[in-house]
């Protein structure tokens, strides 16, 4: 057998031995293991698979279960004959590996599979990319309890798929990360009826002019006791104690009051706010909207909502219809984080939007991945096929707007020319830049 080792990535055993069992198999072992006692470490790992080449017009049609059959076949030549794993769902995985001479090996476990599993590949003629992230939590250091090792691995899969590392080492302090814990819910709910969130502005820029054009709204919120709370953990802590959608229509008011404010100061763009797909179930939702509209004395063609592709798929005649009702409101509509969902070309042509936002998951890495740089070419020319603008989100460097105005890119936003900026420092911005040339 061989061990994981320090301070190197651990050479694992190249076997052809079956490691995956059932998830009721699996939580008996971890059992089993757990009850052993000793001082050996148990790492748990959440091992989430992020597909980022779905659409079948661009890649072919390649089956989950292919790829699925592909990562077992990697699990099984990386594991130790003594680890485990079983499938959560066609995009979760979770490990359990005993024996451990340390918690850190976990860690170095994780760190190869990650390497391995990052590396394109191909089923049939058709190229596959992985974009994994994992969550990992150690026993006995956080305890004995399986279900509790179970969910901490599950929240630092979610806190590792917004690191660059790709992996998240559960720790205490993480509790802020779950729904409810330490009573976050109630303040977030205070926090909405008092106004005490704050909405930064993200620069979307013409790729051709070099000029802003319109802006993303981002919420931000600095909890009791100056945590600063991850907008991606606010989002989750609304959805799950029903805030969403007060959470929404804060964000959308506050946009089209600054909006309004962005135009008194001479600086005419549109905003961009995000639409979770709770909002889209609400029958209302168009009178609200154009109720703000009115109330800020907005153009709708200013607002754009930005919907993601899942929301609208789930409920494909349901979506559809509302965003056609949001459309004759004279609003522009976006699907964001396109190429990460299922998308194909028989839902976008029935989809009556206006733009496609292409995840920044392929504009940091086009430069360094010639499958990622296809896919964003194609992403852009299939936009242009049916007459959509494209944004690339997550614009960092000259390289990489040189590559996107080559291809045709309509507008980027990212570090390139701006973090998200409070309003005032928005406008600030805006005419430091009026009449710049491009970066």
């Amino acid at each position: 057998m061989t061990h994981y080792s320090q301070p190197h990535v651990p050479q694992f055993a190249d076997t052809i031995a079956q490691h995956q069992l059932t998830q009721s198999q699996l939580v008996n072992l971890l059992q089993n293991e757990i009850a052993k006692g000793g001082t050996r470490a148990i790492a748990v790992l959440i091992l989430e698979l992020r597909r980022t080449n779905r659409l079948d017009a661009i890649t072919g049609d390649v089956s989950t279960q292919s790829i699925m059959h592909y990562v077992d076949q990697r699990l099984d030549n990386l594991l130790r004959d003594a680890d485990r794993y079983a499938h959560l769902s066609g995009e979760q995985i979770c490990l359990v590996l005993p024996g451990l001479a340390n918690k850190d090996q976990g860690m170095l476990a994780a760190i190869r599979i990650l390497s391995e599993l990052q590396t394109s590949f191909k089923i049939g003629d058709y190229p596959v990319t992985l974009r994994p992230h994992i969550g990992i939590s150690n026993s006995p250091e956080l305890g004995r309890d399986p279900g509790q090792l179970l969910r901490y691995a599950d929240i630092a899969s979610h806190i590792a798929a917004t690191s660059e590392r790709g992996y998240h080492v559960y720790r205490p302090e993480n509790q802020v990360e779950t729904e409810v814990y330490r009573g976050l819910d109630i303040e977030l709910g205070k926090a909405i009826k008092a106004s005490e969130l704050r909405v930064h502005y993200q620069p979307q820029v013409d790729i051709q002019t070099g000029r802003c054009v319109s802006a993303e709204a981002l919420v931000r919120w600095t909890a009791p006791g100056q945590r600063e709370i991850n907008p991606g953990t606010l989002v989750g802590i609304a959805e799950n104690a029903g805030l969403i959608n007060p959470l929404t229509l804060w964000i959308l008011n506050t946009a089209l009051r600054h909006t309004a404010a962005f135009s008194a100061a001479g600086i005419d763009i549109g905003i961009s706010v995000n639409l979770p797909p709770k909002m889209l179930e609400d029958e209302e939702l168009p009178q609200i909207i154009q109720q703000s509209l009115d109330t800020w004395d907005v153009p709708a063609s200013r607002l754009t909502l930005e919907v993601t592709e899942s929301s609208m798929i789930k409920d494909f005649e349901s979506s559809l219809a509302m965003l056609a009702r949001l459309r004759k409101l004279g609003v522009r509509l976006s699907i964001d984080d396109f190429g990460t969902g299922y998308s194909s070309l028989a839902y976008l042509k029935h989809f009556p939007v206006h733009e496609l936002k292409i995840d920044m998951i392929f504009i940091r890495s086009m430069l360094n991945s010639r499958g990622d740089k296809q896919l964003v070419r194609a992403i852009i020319d299939l936009a242009h096929d049916f007459e959509l603008s494209t944004v690339a989100e997550g614009v960092e460097d000259q390289e990489a707007f040189d590559l996107l105005r080559d291809f045709g890119c309509d507008l980027a936003q990212g570090f390139l020319f701006s973090r998200a900026l409070p309003d005032t420092e928005f406008i600030d911005w805006c005419r430091r830049r009026a009449g710049s040339t491009l970066p």
